[in-house]
């Protein structure tokens, strides 16, 4: 009992330590992933001062690869651990050093523009005075849209601050304060609206109810909430006036607003980045598993094909082959439990509607091809028996053929040895006639002329004796 005991207590620091241990390795995952990044950092950093498109084509890849990182694991954000937060202050400062090297030129072009104005407005000509201090707004604004950080740079911030004075003597010249609060008003108006869209974009996926299916209306909610950042840009005069008199109330509400709506843009940008990654994550899964129906739906129809008509063993191994084939891969699928939940979750994703009209497909083709199959099996089946029934009569009636050729055979033989026989035997007897004629032919040779008279009397005596008549020669002939 006390050993079970130390067993349970040792399984359940084993599966304490378990989320630890998977923590660690997902904070290092994320730094070494960030590491790679961090060399384009670096390059950035020294292409700034020869080549500014380059560095920022760089700084870009850095900036994709902390994305990465994050999403491995966020807390490479807040961690001194291996330099972390030597290194995301280093590529902070390179970041606002690349954005200043760009704005520079910009604003500087500006300042062109506000000397003018300024030589014009000390000579009262405020309509000249106001069209080119407008123009220097807008460059003005255009450096500030890369980066507010410029004003940190003496010399800028200095000749800005001149030229926010310009403004000023102008604006209290032309009576257009009104306009700026006005202006302010606008921008802070429109940066609220922005605020309240984010806000509910944040809350909406935030939420534990958030599913995939409503990332598509989250994105076009920030979308929404862009519209109103972007007029608030357009409005240069307010944040013009929010960069020149940061003490004036109007100012410092809307620059809380300007830095409330850049952290919730972030952060919901953040939020929807992840679930885009998870959605193509799924969909990629989806459509490796339609790619395997579709082999499965291809053996399909090529059994279908095969077992249109089997004309062998042959044939039938064919189809059976490719059916088999589509049942494994599908098979292969149907067991993806997790493949098949996502289907049915996301159902209304066009990747989801591919792969189960496929599916029905798929399973109605093995339906047509299982019942053709068997179909074809018993015909081919009972074909054969009909061909082996015939073989097997075909056989049989080769055999009396053969039963029948060889009684022939024998007769035949019997009759050409008795003809052998009679022939033989003719030929004995012609032989033996052939011999006997030659024997009598031997008395032929006698000369009965020297005992004619020998014999006369005795012949005539015989004749007489037998009362024949006839001579002894008539006998012999």
């Amino acid at each position: 009992m006390a050993q079970s005991k130390t067993t349970q207590t040792l399984l359940l620091a084993s599966l304490l330590l378990l989320p630890g241990i998977a923590m660690a390795d997902s904070f290092e995952d994320a730094v070494n992933e960030y590491l790679r990044g961090f060399k384009e950092c670096t390059e950035a950093n020294t292409l700034r001062t020869k080549d500014l498109n380059g560095a920022k084509k760089k700084f870009d890849t850095y900036l994709k690869t902390l994305d990465k990182a994050t999403a491995i694991d966020g807390s490479i954000l807040s961690t001194t651990q291996r330099d972390m937060d030597k290194n995301l202050r280093y590529c902070e400062r390179v970041e606002l050093d690349i954005k200043r090297a760009e704005a520079t030129p910009i604003l500087e072009k500006g300042f062109t523009y506000c000397d003018t104005a300024k030589t014009a407005l000390d000579s009262g000509d405020v309509p000249t005075a106001q069209t080119n201090l407008d123009e220097y707004k807008r460059y003005r604004d255009d450096a500030f849209i890369i980066t507010e950080t410029i004003m940190e740079v003496f010399a800028m911030a200095s000749k800005v601050r001149a030229c926010s004075r310009v403004e000023e003597k102008l604006a209290e010249a032309s009576l257009k304060e009104s306009a700026v609060a006005a202006a302010m008003t606008k921008a802070a108006t429109d940066y609220q609206s922005f605020l309240t869209e984010c806000t509910g974009a944040k809350t909406a996926i935030t939420s534990p109810k958030f599913s995939l299916n409503s990332l598509d209306a989250v994105n076009q909610q920030l979308n929404n909430a862009m519209k109103f950042k972007k007029a608030a840009r357009e409005n240069g005069d307010a944040f013009a006036t929010m960069s020149a008199q940061p003490e004036r109330p109007e100012s410092q509400s809307l620059k809380k607003l300007v830095d409330s709506a850049t952290a919730c843009e972030g952060e919901v940008s953040g939020y929807i980045r992840t679930a885009t990654k998870n959605k193509r994550g799924i969909e990629k899964e989806i459509l490796d598993g339609t790619a395997v129906l579709k082999q499965s739906m291809a053996a399909c129809e090529s059994s279908i094909k095969s077992s249109e008509r089997f004309n062998d063993e042959t044939d039938l191994t064919r189809a059976e082959a490719d059916f088999n084939n589509s049942a494994a891969l599908k098979r292969k699928i149907t067991a993806n439990s997790k493949l098949i939940a996502s289907v049915q979750q996301y159902a209304d994703w066009k990747a989801s509607q591919e792969f189960s009209q496929l599916m029905n497909s798929t399973e109605s083709c093995q339906t047509r091809a299982a019942a053709s199959i068997k179909n074809q099996k018993t015909a081919l089946a009972s074909r054969n028996q009909k061909a082996k029934e015939d073989a097997a009569r075909q056989a049989k009636l080769d055999e009396e053929r053969k039963r029948l050729a060889e009684e022939q055979a024998r007769k035949d033989a019997e009759a050409v040895k008795q003809k052998q026989q009679a022939d033989a035997a003719a030929q004995k007897a012609n032989e033996q006639a052939k011999k006997e004629a030659a024997e009598a032919a031997k008395f032929d040779d006698v000369d009965v002329g020297d005992v004619d008279e020998d014999l006369g009397s005795l012949e005539s005596d015989k004749g007489k004796e037998k009362g024949t008549g006839k001579s002894w020669t008539d006998l012999v002939k």
